[in-house]
């Protein structure tokens, strides 16, 4: 087994951002289940895709910490309880998913970069996926506002989702 270069404090710090990862994964199949479940197949189409991409931000953690000898174990995740009955309710349980993960990533950047730079080099995809995911959910807001309750708006901005999955 290699030699750990990071300390377990750091590795604990990497054990909840995976953790956020892979609580992303089940978000977006719960709110992909449950646009479905509501017709919006844009939306479900576009939420599977996004599951697909946190199992790949896991697995980026995951051979950054085998990079520097250091193993963590799979958390435990607790089912999503709440579950969206509109694509606006879905489209904010991501957006502020989203922006906590953004958060945790910055103040992991400030913290662990400090004593090992390579976390900072790491952390800069991290950090720009979070801003461009924040500003994404923040722009399909924005745009359900615009069309309120009209189901025709709604419907064009769950076919536009299914052009983005």
């Amino acid at each position: 087994m290699k030699q750990g270069l990071l300390d377990q404090s750091c590795v604990a710090t990497f054990d909840k951002a995976i953790k956020y990862e892979l609580g992303h994964f089940y978000l977006y199949t719960h709110l992909a289940n449950a646009m479905q479940t509501i017709g919006y197949f844009g939306a479900q189409e576009y939420f599977l895709a996004e599951s697909k991409e946190e199992v790949q931000h896991y697995q980026k953690h995951i051979d950054f910490l085998n990079d520097l000898g250091n193993f963590t174990t799979l958390p435990t995740l607790v089912p999503e309880k709440v579950i969206p009955k509109t694509l606006e309710q879905a489209l904010k349980l991501a957006y502020d998913n989203e922006l906590d993960l953004l958060e945790y990533y910055r103040t992991m950047y400030n913290e662990e970069g400090k004593e090992y730079p390579e976390i900072s080099e790491h952390l800069m995809f991290y950090l720009k996926t979070q801003r461009e995911a924040v500003g994404f959910y923040g722009d399909m807001l924005a745009r359900l506002s615009l069309v309120k309750d009209d189901s025709c708006g709604i419907l064009l901005i769950d076919k536009e989702l299914k052009k983005l999955a």
